[in-house]
């Protein structure tokens, strides 16, 4: 690696870092209250190729001043060639667009003739071989963009085609005179999971012009360490913990830091703020992804604007990116979403912008049925201080709360004919979410019993007059069906995990008689595991009820000899 002096001299052309600052609201909220109110908007279309397109077209207005276009695939099986592309966005100063494997998407046939209507001649370089990007593919591409247009990127795999991709980079920024950053960004490229901390690298590389490579867990590619011999960076940047670039691998690459979360979230942030302290990305908008293929486009784009990229559930807004977002304040006012609300959903877009998260109830947890009681536990999110509990339209619980905290409201009697739920979370800003959720009385035959519903493949466990689990199962096979009885669970074993009873089995043994003269008889029957899991939800055994092995082994030691079983339809 080259001495400190370069990567001084590169600093110096960079934009001087912004201090966070503390958000002045106009309501103050209570200490725990994890507050982010942003002005943002959402680009997206009804697919992932019309979402590049949405995403290529707003980082280049009018397509005014684009000479150059990388097209990569946008199938999954291709995606470790979309995510390796990211970095030709910097090098020709290009929008990135997505296609699929055989053939070009009419929203992306639309875009490139608009490209070429306004600027006359154009170059495209497809990212990825033939079995990526087919030939036909490229023909068509060529069709609208002239002859001699098209040109390939591609490696004999993901590792060759970043580092083909990170020497283009040099070559373009030599050939244009213009200043890459003497430093490398490294992460692995096996799976989806070091992709999307490969992503969040993209935004930088997109800015300062450092070529992102991958590596393995446990090794680097003999194309990875090519190009780094080549590239002699005075830094290299790693994205994700140990468990993704293991610390031999990290040794390797000569390492000089090490962005890193508990997740693809943490890291993520990790990567924004260090790229923030550093005056790599300084605006004062984020971007924000729920999926891969949407942050593929999107991470260039945020870049070139010098904001970050931060991914979020689809669900909601989760606990690190607004925890992160809270901490910045009034540095960061605004947020553009990537992708339409299927991989971020409508409620997350709104927390956003302010709303309280959508609270949910984390007891009763079955979803279906309570017993005579019920706990009653209410789980928040961000933007969210109180938490009020109905029954029906009767107010019979409030408490307040830290975001992305529970509100415990404690063991309550269940009517007999049901009850509906209604959870009202709101803020000192005035803004509210609510969840409605009914619940239905189970019946079952005692305090602390089982029930077997076989029309839904349920198993139910009641402790204490208390529904405490639902959990999947298999019944018998039709010619061999589960009976519909009374029994109790008399024996219980230990097993072979790998066998067909898997670790645990319950035996049941069946009432006969009544009254006075009533008895347990033993029973070939009994609740156990699998080796078979794919059968659970369905009618598959001889008669006997299995549950998922994990399943199992929690229900298990909780349930004491002599309990009641009741099997219905």
């Amino acid at each position: 690696m080259r001495a400190l002096p370069r990567l001084v001299m590169w600093i110096l052309v960079m934009a001087a870092v912004t201090a966070p600052a503390t958000q002045a609201f106009a309501t103050e909220w209570p200490t725990g209250g994890v507050r982010v109110a942003l002005d943002a908007r959402r680009l997206g279309g009804s697919d992932r190729y019309e979402t590049s397109v949405a995403i290529a077209r707003d980082g280049f207005p009018a397509w005014t001043g684009v000479t150059n276009i990388i097209i990569t695939a946008g199938e999954t099986r291709a995606m470790a060639d979309a995510v390796a592309a990211g970095g030709l966005v910097w090098a020709y100063e290009a929008p990135l667009m997505l296609v699929r494997g055989t053939s070009v998407p009419a929203v992306v046939k639309t875009a490139l003739q608009e490209i070429r209507s306004t600027n006359g001649t154009v170059t495209v370089t497809i990212v990825g071989g033939t079995p990526s990007v087919s030939s036909a593919c490229a023909r068509q591409i060529e069709a609208i963009t002239g002859s001699g247009s098209v040109v390939r990127l591609a490696g004999t795999d993901r590792y060759a085609t970043a580092a083909k991709v990170a020497l283009r980079m040099r070559k373009s920024a030599t050939e244009t005179s213009r200043t890459m950053a003497p430093m490398a960004l490294v992460a692995n490229g096996t799976d989806a999971s070091g992709f999307y901390d490969a992503l969040a690298l993209s935004a930088v590389s997109a800015r300062i012009g450092s070529p992102v490579l991958f590596v393995r867990r446990d090794s680097v590619p003999s194309a990875t360490r090519s190009a780094l011999a080549t590239l002699a960076p005075d830094e290299v940047l790693v994205a994700g913990s140990t468990a993704s670039v293991g610390s031999g691998v990290y040794a390797t690459v000569a390492g000089t830091a090490r962005a890193k979360g508990s997740d693809r979230y943490g890291t993520a942030v990790a990567v924004a703020r260090m790229a923030r302290t550093r005056g790599w990305l300084e605006g004062s908008s984020v971007s924000i992804a729920g999926s891969v293929i949407d942050a593929i486009t999107g991470g260039g784009i945020a870049g070139r604007a010098g904001s970050p990229i931060l991914f979020t559930e689809g669900w909601r807004l989760g606990k690190t990116p607004a925890l992160y977002l809270a901490e910045l304040g009034s540095v960061v006012t605004s947020a553009t979403v990537y992708g339409d609300s299927a991989t971020v959903g409508k409620a997350t877009f709104a927390q956003i912008k302010g709303a309280p998260a959508t609270p949910s109830l984390s007891a009763p947890s079955s979803g279906q049925y309570v017993a005579k009681y019920a706990y009653v536990k209410v789980a928040t999110g961000v933007n969210t201080t109180l938490v009020k509990l109905y029954a029906g339209d009767t107010l019979v619980g409030s408490a307040a709360v830290d975001s992305y905290g529970k509100a415990d409201f404690g063991k309550r009697a269940m009517p007999a004919n049901g009850i509906t739920f209604k959870v009202v979370a709101s803020n000192p800003d005035g803004k509210s979410a609510t969840k409605t959720s009914t619940y239905k009385r189970l019946s079952y035959p005692a305090s602390t019993s089982i029930v077997i519903d076989k029309s839904d493949f349920k198993l139910y466990w009641v402790q204490g007059d208390v529904l405490v689990k639902a959990y999947p199962i298999a019944t018998g096979r039709p010619g061999m069906e589960t009976p519909v009885a009374t029994w109790k669970i008399l024996a219980k074993y230990k097993t072979d995990p790998s066998s067909v009873y898997g670790p645990r089995k319950m035996r049941l043994f069946r009432k006969v008689g009544s009254g006075s003269t009533a008895r347990y008889v033993y029973t070939a029957y009994a609740v156990h595991g699998t080796n078979e899991p794919w059968v659970i939800g369905t009618k598959a055994s001889h008669g006997c009820i299995r549950m998922y092995n994990s399943d199992v082994l929690e229900l298990w030691p909780q349930v004491p000899i002599g309990t009641l079983v009741q099997t219905r339809e």
